[in-house]
């Protein structure tokens, strides 16, 4: 058995290096990084609030076309949300290629503290899409779930004392298992399986550990067509489909929080 176990990680390593040395990573989209989403008959609007979109290269939206105005995924969700709070809905993308969540705590939070500046709206939702570069530092520093557990509750905080901590913080969990790129890499798509898992369930730890946090569970079916060409990122097609999922996850603790907003 245990040479068994010596071959099944010594054959994994050796598809994690041939992959980071094979891998070409595909250029970022060009677009805006930010932008307002109105409802229908603007007319009804009830005002103007705004939804933060911080991450890695998953946010930035990789994998997508150049559109001049910007990621689908942040502008799928923040369309969805401006017809369902009636309210203009501002978005900004705040994404590092590459960055692991300490990265991102590190250098996103002058520019979280301008979106929140006096003047612009509110703060309504910060969706966080991190950990598939926080994978990495476990094989490469043996940096286990629990540090990026502490990291990732350092970062919720730090944004929280920025926009309000009534604000809804979103982890969607990533199904970077599910991408075509690892399905024939035996054994090393079962162990990004289980890493994956480990690490999403740290996320959903926090959710029950922190003020006004939601875990949204991946999507249970993708096709050919939902990833980019580079097997590892969504395509347009991909990306509007995860924010369909997520929006439909999160709208009802909008929704409800608008309406006390109202009430008041």
């Amino acid at each position: 058995i245990g040479g068994a176990a010596l071959a099944t990680t010594a054959l994994t390593g050796w598809q994690y290096y041939r992959l980071r040395t094979d891998y070409r990573p595909l250029t970022p989209p060009k677009g805006a990084m930010c932008g307002i989403e109105a409802p229908s008959g603007s007319s009804e609007c009830k005002g103007e609030c705004q939804i933060l979109f911080i991450g890695d290269s998953l946010v930035i939206g990789i994998g997508c076309p150049d559109r001049a105005e910007g990621p689908v995924f942040a502008r799928h969700i923040s369309r969805v949300a401006a017809q369902a709070l009636r309210r203009r809905v501002k978005w900004k993308v705040l994404g590092i290629d590459g960055g692991d969540v300490e990265t991102m705590r590190q250098s996103l939070l002058d520019d979280v503290r301008k979106a929140a500046a006096n003047g612009q709206p509110k703060v309504t939702a910060v969706v966080i899409m991190c950990g598939l570069n926080d994978y990495k530092r476990l094989v490469q520093e043996g940096r286990m779930p629990s540090a990026f557990k502490k990291d990732l509750r350092l970062l919720i905080r730090s944004v929280k004392d920025i926009v309000g901590h009534d604000a809804r913080v979103v982890l969607p969990a990533l199904p970077v298992d599910r991408a075509p790129l690892f399905q024939p890499l035996f054994p090393m798509n079962v162990a990004l399986y289980k890493v994956a898992k480990v690490w999403d369930h740290q996320k959903r730890l926090l959710s029950g550990e922190e003020q006004s946090v939601e875990f949204v569970a991946e999507p249970e079916h993708y096709d050919t067509n939902d990833w980019a060409i580079d097997g590892i990122h969504p395509s347009e097609k991909g990306y509007t489909k995860w924010a369909d999922h997520i929006i439909k996850k999160v709208l009802p603790h909008l929704t409800k929080g608008e309406s006390q907003t109202d009430n008041e």
